[in-house]
């Protein structure tokens, strides 16, 4: 039997400490492992990330993928290459439907089983950019970058790489999100921890920012230090071809044509021994091969749709001409697929919301478009129109929508390439895109879907919470995303929306009168976006563009219920339904109980100018105060909307109006480095020197966003260089900390005091200190900045600088004047800093310079003590060697003795006995020397002390 270990069980002022089997105890609280830790702070960070899931896109390939497909390239000797050569890129380029993503998908699944091979040197990660999706978090190129961060990091176990946390940390600890810029440093800090990274991009072709996608594949290419394998895949496009051509490392793959015969061969044969195809023989299925192999060109989903249209067929005569007349290319095969539908109309609309919805649709509530009437003046939710099964969806868009895991999406990118060029001249006639064609139409089915609720009966808010979320469920699947994305499809209309008289009398139905009366459908879209804040929708609401207003404007949850129909119609930035209602008699100045809710505060929040001029035409009130931002004229110059600003002021608004979080607007219009609107702001009289806000004032704010013009702007105005606001302090402490070298110049000229002390640091010279800023450092002292001024948690500028590791500096103040031996701060004298800090270069330094070895003061009691405390064992022997007396009481440990049995340092507590410690010294969080190494579990340590004259207590008990 193993023995078993000493238990000690002290009592003292820390209370009962405990070492059972290996594990401490303090308190009755376990301490929580460095790998808890971990799993807690990566979990954190990776929340903050906000990275896109790509794994959908790529399970929806494999399960696309025929077994045998995809070998005549696995096997290929590009392929083995690409896998063993470090730095090698390696492009799969071909037309539309040939596989490419398939193939990719491949490559993922034997990449991941190689690295799976060596995981801790081996790093991989994928994405797929999806146009299938309206979405953009699946098409931009900052989603690719965040997604790969956080797949690589996942590859690093439970330990979060030290690249991400520190650009989380710089990002104020996840309270905001970071530079395109900080991703892109961060991600290659990530693959360089690998020996070897794999990355995988499909589709580059579908980013909707190929210009920035495409000058990182260059940069990472060729600065990778040769650790990169990067594959890529997409259309030969023109822009793509002469970007990756210019690597020197590039390997091309043609995909398509001769390369896929055999796959697309393979992939007939499966696919004609199918239970469908079971209506034909062998003698026409060879006809079938024969025929869709030779037309195919290459393409996979060009033979997928002919199989589609030739299992329609009745008999062998059909076949024929099926076979005979078969289209040439995706976008006839598309043409004859529209031809051919008994519903054309339905098609188009079922394609128009799946391309342009703002989030991914539910078939149940896709098939709800089918109920929408459009052969009225006005569109109506029919619900006997209704489509009561899927099967009628499949049968209308005959192959060219397909379902995942429960979400319609279009069946390939090129659908959604046809159905754009389709309407594009009917867009054209309406003089609209065919973007703004197709939010048009989906505004009118939204809108329509909630005036169906204009009536009392229909949705019953009266009832349980749940059984009305389980109505609507059942019985309006689109209710949800009428309510919460109708007015971001109402913008998405552009100009358009003006000149759609249908969709103008859907607005005045949901905005009808009389002006102060809400309509049961107005009810209804409130009522509905408050039910998703409060379910599982919460996410999919605070991306729409109500949810984003509410979160920034107002400070409730939900969305208020006493306000007039003026406060949503103005949201919307429906001028019409605005218009309407203040000519019959709406208060353009009503609001709820909140201030925020005031109409011409919601029309400045959303930027609906002619809406604000219109309720300044009849009478609003400019100057009215609420929400986050204070007035409209704040809410503007925080938006740096400039003719909406010039509207206000020139309506009379005061610029200097306090109220907000940033303060007048003045400041606003600076910490959101809008110069221009700043400069409008000052020749329509804003005060310079207003102190509020998080900045202080205009010129603190200017000071730290380095705005030279703008400083020497409100200094020629009659901004006082030294007024104390904010956490930055004055103005010159602002430009100090963010390192603006010569506007510190500038506003020391100008009567800037370099001691006057306020702010997170204290003085100037801290702030130069802290930061390491030399050049700043020496102007101040120049400039005649007190070396020995305190202020901030480190006390002394000379402390500071030691606290930051900065000995240059250290070396330039003890050089000015500072004294070594001055108290304060948290660590009391500059050699205690530097004991706590480890820095033998500065402790030798200062004791060069000085400083008293035994001077007591700060929460470690003496540099002797805190050197001991951390460890620093060869720095505490200089101490000692320097006089440093061992028994001085103080600090957090009490003694010297104290702090080395705490922390379980054997040969340092018999040096610290043998030059005259005392063993029974009292004090400190422990008590006594015995009660710290017990308290530590530090059971060889403790035997040492009882040897050496440890008297014994009625307290203890010893086992």
């Amino acid at each position: 039997m193993a023995p078993t270990a000493p238990t000690f069980n002290a009592i003292g002022t820390s209370g009962t400490v405990m070492m059972v089997a290996g594990h401490h105890i303090i308190n009755n609280y376990h301490t929580c492992t460095t790998a808890e830790n971990n799993l807690q702070k990566k979990r954190e960070i990776h929340k903050w990330m906000k990275a896109p899931d790509t794994s959908p896109s790529y399970n929806a390939a494999r399960k696309k993928h025929q077994p045998g497909t995809g070998s005549w390239f696995l096997d290929g000797s590009k392929f083995s290459q690409w896998k063993e050569r470090a730095g090698s890129v390696l492009w799969l380029r071909g037309g539309p439907g040939c596989g490419k993503t398939i193939l990719s998908s491949s490559v993922i699944k034997n990449v991941m089983e190689f690295c799976q091979l060596k995981p801790a040197s081996r790093g991989y990660a994928y994405f797929f950019f999806d146009g299938t999706k309206a979405q953009s978090e699946s098409l931009n190129y900052e989603s690719l970058t965040r997604s790969l961060i956080t797949q690589l990091s996942d590859r690093c176990g439970d330990n979060i790489p030290d690249a991400l946390v520190d650009m989380y940390h710089k990002c104020d600890s996840g309270h905001r999100q970071p530079l395109e810029s900080q991703l892109e440093g961060t991600l290659s800090k990530i693959m360089e921890t690998f020996d070897s990274t794999y990355i995988v991009i499909d589709s580059l072709d579908e980013c909707v920012e190929k210009t920035d996608l495409l000058k990182w594949i260059q940069s990472v290419a060729l600065g990778s230090s040769g650790k990169l394998h990067l594959m890529l895949a997409s259309r030969p496009e023109a822009q793509i071809e002469q970007s990756l051509t210019s690597l020197y490392n590039l390997q091309k793959v043609s995909v398509g044509d001769r390369s896929t015969v055999d796959d697309i061969n393979a992939y007939l044969d499966a696919r004609l021994q199918a239970p469908d195809m079971s209506q034909w023989n062998e003698c026409e299925k060879r006809m079938i091969k024969t025929a869709l192999s030779a037309g195919s060109n290459g393409m996979f989903r060009w033979v997928y749709l002919q199989l589609d249209a030739v299992n329609k067929c009745k008999n062998k005569k059909e076949l024929k001409k099926q076979l005979n007349t078969l289209p040439r290319g995706l976008d006839e095969t598309y043409a004859q697929i529209f031809e051919r539908s008994e519903c054309p109309d339905y098609l188009q609309q079922l394609l128009q919301w799946l391309v342009f919805s703002k989030r991914p649709l539910a078939m149940a509530e896709l098939a709800e478009v089918l109920a929408f009437d459009f052969t009225g003046d006005v569109p109506i939710y029919d619900p006997d129109m209704r489509c009561n099964t899927s099967a009628v969806i499949w049968r209308i868009c005959n192959g060219l929508v397909t379902e995942f895991e429960g979400t319609a999406k279009l069946a390939h990118f090129s659908v959604k390439e046809y159905l754009i060029a389709r309407i594009e001249s009917e867009a054209q006639a309406q003089h609209r895109t065919s973007e703004q064609f197709s939010h048009c139409v989906i505004t009118q089915g939204c809108l329509a879907q909630l005036v169906h609720f204009d009536g009392p009966s229909v949705l019953d808010w009266e009832r349980p919470r749940p059984i009305v979320l389980d109505h609507i469920r059942s019985s309006f699947p689109l209710a949800r995303y009428a309510a919460m994305n109708w007015v971001s499809h109402f913008h998405s209309c552009g100009t358009a929306a003006t000149q759609c008289p249908r969709l103008s009398k859907l607005l005045l139905q949901l905005f009808k009168l009389p002006s102060m009366t809400w309509s049961h459908a107005l009810l209804s879209w409130v009522r509905l976006q408050n039910l998703a804040i409060d379910t599982d929708a919460i996410s999919s609401y605070d991306s729409t563009v109500m949810g984003r207003s509410l979160k920034s404007f107002c400070t409730s949850r939900h969305l208020p219920l006493d306000v007039s129909p003026l406060y949503y119609a103005c949201f919307s930035g429906s001028f019409l339904a605005v218009q309407h209602l203040v000519s019959n008699g709406a208060d353009v100045d009503k609001a709820g109980r909140e201030a925020s809710t005031r109409p011409l505060l919601v029309a400045s929040q959303e930027s609906h100018v002619e809406i604000v001029r219109l309720l300044l035409v009849k009478g609003a009130n400019v100057d009215v105060k609420g929400g986050n931002y204070g007035t409209a004229l704040q809410t503007a110059s925080r938006q740096g909307h400039l003719t909406l600003a010039k509207l206000l002021l020139d309506k009379g608004s005061n610029p200097n109006i306090e109220g907000g979080r940033d303060g007048p607007a003045l400041q606003v219009a600076i910490v959101a480095g809008h110069l221009e609107l700043a400069k409008l702001l000052l020749e329509h009289g804003a005060a310079v020197n207003i102190v509020g806000g998080s900045h202080g004032t205009a010129l603190i704010a200017a000071s730290r966003r380095g705005q030279l013009e703008l400083v020497e702007m409100l200094l020629d105005k009659g901004a006082n260089a030294n007024i104390i606001g904010g956490t930055c302090g004055t103005a010159l402490q602002a430009a100090i900390g963010a390192g603006h070298l010569e506007l510190a110049e500038l506003l020391l000229d100008r009567g800037a005091d370099c001691n006057v002390e306020g702010g997170d640091y204290g003085s100037a010279l801290h702030v130069a200190i802290t930061k390491g800023y030399f050049e700043l450092a020496k102007l101040l002292l120049e400039k005649g900045a007190n070396a020995n001024t305190k202020g901030g948690n480190c006390g002394t500028a000379l402390q500071a600088a030691i606290t930051a590791g900065h000995l240059e500096l250290a070396t330039l103040l003890l050089d000015k004047g500072a004294d070594c031996n001055v108290q304060g701060g948290y660590y009391g004298t500059a050699l205690q800093a530097a004991s706590r800090h480890g820095h033998l270069e500065f402790v030798k330094l200062l004791l060069h310079k000085g400083a008293r070895v035994n001077a007591a003061g700060g929460h470690y009691g003496t540099a002797l003590q805190v050197a001991i405390a951390k460890d620093h064992l060869n720095l505490a022997t200089l101490l000692l060697d320097n006089g440093a007396d061992v028994n001085i009481r103080g600090g957090l440990y009490g003694t010297a003795l104290q702090a080395a049995a705490a922390g379980g340092q054997l040969e340092f507590a018999k040096l610290l006995l043998d030059k005259g410690a005392n063993v029974n010294d009292e004090g400190g969080c422990h008590g006594t020397a015995l009660q710290a190494a017990c308290a530590s579990g530090h059971f060889e340590l403790a035997k040492l002390l009882l040897k050496r004259g440890v008297v014994r207590r009625r307290c203890w008990e010893t086992r």
